[in-house]
């Protein structure tokens, strides 16, 4: 035992330790001196409201001639992004204390337009060597880790008292990198944004602090004149392997607590499923081949489960449901496994843009074979005999229903015209993934496991089924089903604010280690808490279990999408 334990704490350490381990990119790009480096424009996104825009889609900001979009993979295109160049011009060691960008006239919509994204705090994401423009925060408490970057920079400044926006119309980039040899890697992008009254077409006084600012939001034309500087700064402290650590860097502390606190419920519901399982199932059934006919005898004068023993293997209702929704479940879980194992190994790096959704998509995709062959062995055992049907409803039902609801978001998008909205490129792109790779999968997984041999039932269904009595009041619905959800949320809902602010915030979460210790206890708790439900359930007389074990499982999903909401509307 105590070898076990040993191999179990080294399992969890090296586990933690990938919570900072990743491929930044197969191939690091080196600039020489003078060398031209491109600065491309993505998007602007803000907390309070959950529409991004195309950062050449507003109507007040410097638009080149000619535009040149890069291609983008399925990721990049789901979470809003819509990369283009842009007229900046950076070159590699060459500082430029000032340049105009353009002179732009915008009329009294644009203006107006213009003081709305500043008073909903929108942030501006531009992109150089694949890092994004960062505001920068300094923390002069933490001796180690002084300096942490966010994604983006603010596209003005709001006064609430006075109720005036200002626009930031001058940039201040300063570019750090490191030598490599006979050239340089770009390690970090920091922006510094200013607002200057300024429509003269030249630069503007940058060492007069006491300048005016540039004021929108009015219902009125006006001209504004954007410029932007360069500094080029090398930082030997950061290594081009490491740059991507200022970006996720978070206390690791917090994770532990988590951890802790999960570990903590874990043994509770660890102690009951063993004094049911130990106390009462074992005692119970612990009879030898000889006596089952004296306990067949014997059984009908006891009460509680041990009544069931002819109809608790009785075939669910509606089972051609019931298999498919079990087979997606099936699929949705190898999907996770994959996603996050990978993450975990390091292939999901932060400058693989959309990478995380991307994978996630695609692993769905192939779990399809899963899916269809878990549905199928199940679909065998209750009796089916139309397996293509069934393979059709566990590759359509799940999918189709989502599908459907993201269409329905995507009108909204499309609307207001998000960056987020699916291009009608990309809906169709991902119906011929749907069409040629998960449904001839499902299809073939569900054939598979319709000619696997049924699973076995140790005991023998009874012609008539047995009256349901009346449960309590806590076994009842919906009761039962919220009180089931309730404890896995405890043990999640620490590390979920992490990947919900990753979601809400752009922010970028690459704490996979955690996540996988995470991932564990929360199966474990759904699990258990299953079991014990299911048991009194079937302690109380009631035999139709197989739904209502599914329900239980599931219920925890219930509080998560609560839990988001109320993270949503918090950072709002």
């Amino acid at each position: 035992m105590s070898g076990f334990h040993n191999y179990l704490v080294l399992f969890v350490i090296l586990i933690c330790q990938t919570d900072a381990f990743y491929i930044p990119s197969l191939s690091p790009k080196t600039f020489r001196p003078g060398d031209r480096v491109p600065l491309e424009v993505n998007r602007v996104f803000s907390e309070h409201v959950p529409l991004p825009f195309a950062y050449y889609d507003l109507p007040f900001v410097c638009k080149p001639a000619s535009i040149n979009y890069p291609w983008l993979n399925i990721g990049e295109v789901l979470r809003g992004d819509r990369i283009a160049s842009s007229d900046y011009e950076l070159y590699m060691g060459k500082n430029s204390t000032c340049n105009v960008l353009c002179t732009r006239e915008i009329d009294a919509k644009a203006n107006e337009e213009a003081g709305w994204f500043v008073e909903q705090d929108y942030l501006i994401e531009w992109i150089v060597d694949k890092l994004p423009a960062a505001t920068v925060y300094r923390r002069l408490q933490d001796t180690q880790n002084p300096v942490s970057y966010e994604p983006g920079f603010r596209i003005g400044d709001f006064d609430a008292a006075a109720k005036r926006a200002f626009l930031n119309n001058h940039v201040s980039l300063h570019i750090l990198y490191e030598r490599h040899r006979e050239g340089r890697r770009i390690v970090g992008v920091e922006a510094y944004p200013r607002s200057i009254e300024n429509s003269s077409g030249e630069c503007p006084d940058l060492s007069d602090a006491s300048q005016d600012r540039l004021v929108v939001g009015q219902k009125q034309p006006r001209k504004v004149t954007f410029s932007y500087s360069v500094h080029w700064i090398e930082d030997p402290s950061v290594r081009w392997t490491h740059r991507w650590d200022r970006y996720i860097r978070t206390s690791s502390q917090v994770h532990w607590y988590a951890i802790f606190n999960s570990a903590v419920i874990i043994l509770l519901l660890s102690g009951v499923v063993a004094v049911i399982l130990m106390r009462m199932l074992n005692r119970d059934v612990s009879h030898s081949s000889r006596e089952i006919e004296e306990f067949r005898d014997e059984i009908e004068e006891t009460s509680g489960w041990k009544l069931l023993h002819g109809d608790v293997f009785r075939t669910p209702q509606w089972k051609g449901i019931l298999a498919p929704v079990l087979g997606t479940t099936v699929q949705v879980m190898y999907t996770a496994i994959s996603t996050v194992a990978l993450g975990t190994l390091g292939i999901l790096s932060p400058s693989y843009r959309g990478g995380l959704l991307t994978t996630g998509i695609v692993m769905f995709m192939l779990m399809g074979a899963a899916a269809g062959y878990y549905s199928g062995h199940l679909y065998r055992t209750w009796g089916g005999r139309n397996w293509l049907q069934n393979s059709l409803t566990t590759a359509l039902a799940v999918p189709m229903l989502l599908f459907g609801i993201e269409m329905l978001l995507n009108m909204f998008l499309w609307y207001r015209s998000s960056s987020a909205a699916m291009p009608l490129s990309t809906i169709l792109l991902l119906f011929v993934l749907w069409a040629a790779i998960e449904l001839p999968l499902t299809v073939l997984g569900g054939w598979i496991g319709f000619r696997r041999k049924p699973y076995s039932e140790p005991m023998r269904t009874n012609a008539i089924p047995r009256p349901i009595p009346p449960l309590p009041r806590y076994l009842k619905l919906p009761l039962s089903i919220l009180l089931a959800g309730a404890l896995p949320l405890s043990v999640i809902f620490i590390e979920m604010f992490f990947v919900l602010k990753s979601i809400w915030q752009d922010a970028f979460y690459y704490e996979y280690g955690f996540m996988v210790i995470i991932g564990v206890l929360l199966a474990i708790t759904v699990c258990e808490t299953t079991i014990i439900m299911v048991w009194l359930l079937l302690n109380s007389g009631h035999h139709r279990w197989w739904w209502r074990s599914f329900a239980y499982g599931a219920s925890s999903s219930i509080y998560f999408f609560i839990y988001s909401l109320a993270c949503r509307t918090w950072r709002a």
